[in-house]
């Protein structure tokens, strides 16, 4: 009996030991586990005694037949601030091209009016040019043997024949040497719409022959090219049709340069000056058969 009772006793003090040790163990890894620092036990250490406490396991979750695989986990982060300005900026952005756009059509708009208004002015001219160019070619038609844009001076009577340089100009005046040609050479620049070109020609065609044959009709296209050239000169042209009525009053381009000169001060806003060249126009030209008197009647009607 005293051998086994002997053996007992020292299976008995064994396991004690064991257990011990086993628990010490378990502690110095618990305490590692929390500190971070490295447990001294060894990977051959005596194994954890199944009576011990063990440390807690983590399973994979399982969808008992669902999904095989595990579910997704959900993120709680707040979404940042940058992520919902960042829809805030581009609606500013559409809100600024939207505008941008509205302002280019607005744009697109006044040019396009702008064209309007230049075609038409440009229409005008035109039709202004026609004009002109119909009178013309009838005191062409008229002119007979004449030289181009000139029609033969009226013979004056002696109550009506002017005096001095303007009876010499306007009636009586002999062509001079190379003044046919510079007339015309000028006059061929108006035919050809080359305007400012035919000013300047003009103009030293009345320097050249101050009293020429020809300088009532250099003084009237004068006139008549200050008006179409741009911008306009309106106080040249109405000097020019001034000079024309003031020193040759019985040619026959006067009546002509009358109703300009009533335009003129249209265009320059003196619509009572206007009205009174338009009338004198009528009165004074009215049985002539100048084209002028109708120009002025219509001039009238349509604008008074």
């Amino acid at each position: 009996m005293i051998g086994p009772l002997s053996l007992m006793a020292r299976a008995q003090s064994y396991i004690d030991v064991e257990a011990e040790r086993a628990a010490q163990r378990t502690g110095s890894e618990v305490a590692g586990e929390v500190t971070g620092a490295p447990s001294n036990t060894s990977s051959t250490s005596t194994p954890v005694s199944p009576y011990g406490s063990q440390p807690a396991q983590s399973y994979p979750a399982t969808s008992y037949g669902l999904n095989s695989a595990p579910a997704a986990p959900v993120s709680s982060a707040p979404v940042s601030a940058g992520a919902t300005g960042g829809v805030g900026a581009g609606g500013q952005n559409l809100g600024n091209l939207f505008y941008q756009i509205q302002q280019l059509q607005q744009e697109v708009m006044r040019l396009n009016g702008k064209v309007e208004e230049q075609a038409n002015e440009l229409r005008k001219l035109k039709e202004q040019s026609l004009e002109r160019y119909v009178d013309l070619d009838k005191r062409l038609s008229g002119a007979g043997t004449t030289a181009p844009g000139l029609a033969p001076a009226p013979a004056p009577s002696a109550s009506t024949a002017p005096s001095g340089a303007a009876a010499i100009a306007g009636s009586s005046a002999v062509e001079q040497p190379g003044e046919g040609e510079s007339y015309r050479a000028a006059y061929a620049l108006v035919r050809g719409q080359q305007f400012n070109d035919a000013i300047t020609a003009f103009q030293k065609f009345l320097r050249d022959y101050p009293d020429g044959k020809y300088a009532a009709n250099a003084h009237y296209w004068l006139g008549e090219l200050f008006l179409v050239v741009q911008p306009q000169d309106l106080e040249a042209s109405r000097q020019s049709f001034t000079l024309l009525l003031d020193q040759y009053p019985d040619n026959n381009k006067a009546p002509d340069a009358m109703y300009k000169l009533g335009k003129v001060y249209f265009l320059k806003g003196n619509r009572e000056r206007s009205r009174e060249y338009m009338d004198r126009v009528i009165s004074e030209y009215g049985s002539s058969g100048s084209s002028a008197v109708k120009l002025a009647r219509d001039f009238i009607t349509e604008n008074y």
